[in-house]
Order: C-alpha cells, then structure tokens, then sequence
C-alpha cells in the first residue's frame, strides 16, 4: 500500500465495504447504498456481481455477508506519514486519548511542525499539553456526544473568582490568533435551561458527573444568535497585491457574502462575526492596510478610524514627525 492511488479506495470498493458491513440488507437498501456511493451507471454494473461475489450470498430477499468481521480499510504510506505528521500536534492528544503513536514510529511524517511560522498570534494560549487541561477537555467532549450534564468548576477571567454550574456542552470553537478553545454550552438549572454562555477551556478548573437533569428541547441554533454581531461588517477589498485572495483565505472561518465587480475590480464583502471575535475580525482587517476599505455600520468603521489614529500618534512619539527633506 505505497501508492498514493490505489484501485481499492475508489467508488466501487467503497460501494461493497458499505454493503459487507451493513449486512443482512434488501436490493432496495442496496440501491440505496449504490446511488449515495456511485455513479449514475454503478447499479447495472454492480447488482448483477453481487450473486456470484464468494463472501456475500443471498437468501430470500436479502444479501449475507459471509465475513466473519467487517471490511477496514488499510491505510496507505502517505496516509500513514500524514497521520504521523498530525499526531505531533500538541492539540492531537485532546481528541485521541487511546491512539497508539508507537505504530508510526518507523513512519516517515510528511512535514514537520518545525516547518510552520505563525505570526499575529498571542503567546499565552491554552496549555494543551497540561494533564488536567486533557482530562476536562476529554470530559466536556465526552459530554458533547451524549448530550449529558456535568459540573463544571469555572475561574472568572480575572482569576478572583471561582464559580460552579451545572452546563450542556454544545459545540467547540478554536481561535487561531489566540489558540485557545471555547464551547458554547447550555446552563442547567432545576431541570431547566437558564441561559446558553461561551466559556473558555483554559479557565475550566475541574468537570465532574452532575446530578442534575433536563427534559427540555435544546434550541441551540436559535439561542446562539444571541452571540452574532447586530449587523455584518461591510468592506470593499481592491484587486492589488493579491489582497482578494488573502483576504478569503483570512476570513475563511468566518461566514461571509461576497461580491465581484468586474469593471472596478473589487470585491465587497459581507463578514458575519461573534461579538466576542470582534476585536481580533478588527485586528485583521487593519493587518490588510490600504487594500481595502470598510464602508459600515457606522460604529465599527468609528472604532477603526480610531483605532488607525492610535497607531498613527503611536508611531509620531515613537519616530518623531518627517518630512521628506529629513
């Protein structure tokens, strides 16, 4: 398994791995299956294979697998150095507590950490590698799939507080400028849902199993808006030094709604953005300098003017003021 493309992860191995491991099915779940993994053709070719396939057999209306185990499928070389090289994450051991990195001890990575150079990104990230950072960030995952209470032990952001809630956690969010990971989470309160709240993982203290219980709909769609901006920010990105182009890969993770004017060639673009992400969507947009240009609302593009008139005096008092005879 050394290629790069190999004959067995194409559409119709796929096709047979979903019919094996989901076995006893009908011809029509097998229809099914074809139609979502295949081609337009793939029935015709694939329906008449099945009968004479040695590990499936048919009995009344429905198709066997003869497989004592379900099909897996074997990773190949470069898979294999792309695993490795993502293992040596330090955000990798969050998510896969059982992997066993030996493994890939005779695997070549495909890149090496070492090679990336981050920039406009704060120094005091989460602590990801800190064994209880681990242990409640495993715990409010495991939490997340089974959509189950737990108690949560919370340090306020100036760290003169401490505070204990009973939360649902929801979903997870990653900053890259600050590299940090939040959640969005339910508060529970007497069987009830008081309030959905953001929290940080690096102020989580302790998770522990909570008494508590709900039997109330989660809305988490609707309750979330409450975290959205008011209104979108509204930019005009000029066609000059690939500024288009960063600008999407920049605002990639933020929702947007994006225009092309051929004959000025200009891009005006709708942001969309958290309240709490503000500051760092300003932070960017200044990073663009005069390749764009922010048209609204009018108290975002106050704050932004404001925000350039600082660094300007900023610069006066570091440099002094001049001209083009000095």
């Amino acid at each position: 398994m050394d290629s790069l493309f190999s004959e067995i992860f194409g559409c119709y191995y796929k096709v047979i791995e979903e019919i094996v491991n989901n076995s006893p099915l009908t011809e029509e779940e097998i229809k099914n299956i074809i139609n979502e993994n295949g081609f337009a053709e793939s029935c015709f070719h694939l329906l008449p294979k099945l009968e004479i396939l040695p590990f499936i057999e048919k009995k009344g209306d429905k198709y066997y697998s003869l497989l004592e185990n379900k099909i897996k499928m074997p990773l190949t070389k470069i898979e294999k150095s792309w695993l490795k090289s993502v293992s040596q994450d330090v955000r990798f051991d969050l998510f896969s507590e059982d992997f066993d990195k030996s493994k890939l001890a005779e695997t070549e990575p495909l890149y090496e950490q070492a090679q990336f150079k981050y920039y406009d990104k704060y120094s005091d990230g989460d602590d990801f590698g800190n064994f209880n950072y681990q242990k409640s960030f495993r715990r409010i995952n495991e939490a997340m799939d089974n959509k189950k209470v737990v108690k949560i032990i919370y340090q306020s952001p100036k760290r003169n507080r401490v505070t204990v809630g009973h939360y649902i956690p929801l979903k997870f969010e990653f900053s890259p400028k600050d590299d940090k990971f939040r959640f969005f989470a339910a508060r529970v309160l007497e069987g009830r849902i008081s309030d959905y709240v953001f929290l940080n993982m690096g102020r989580v203290l302790e998770v522990r199993n909570s008494h508590e219980n709900y039997d109330v709909e989660l809305n988490f769609e609707v309750h979330i808006e409450k975290f959205d901006c008011a209104e979108p920010i509204e930019v005009e990105i000029y066609d000059e030094r690939n500024a288009i182009e960063r600008f999407m890969v920049e605002f990639s993770a933020y929702q947007k709604n994006s225009e092309f004017d051929d004959e000025e060639k200009i891009c005006r673009t709708k942001i969309y953005y958290r309240n709490n992400d503000e500051t760092e969507v300003l932070i960017k947009l200044l990073s663009f300098g005069p390749t764009i240009k922010v048209l609204g609302p009018q108290t975002f593009l106050n704050w932004f003017k404001y925000r350039i008139f600082k660094q300007g005096e900023m610069v006066k008092k570091e440099y002094g003021n001049y001209s083009k005879n000095t």
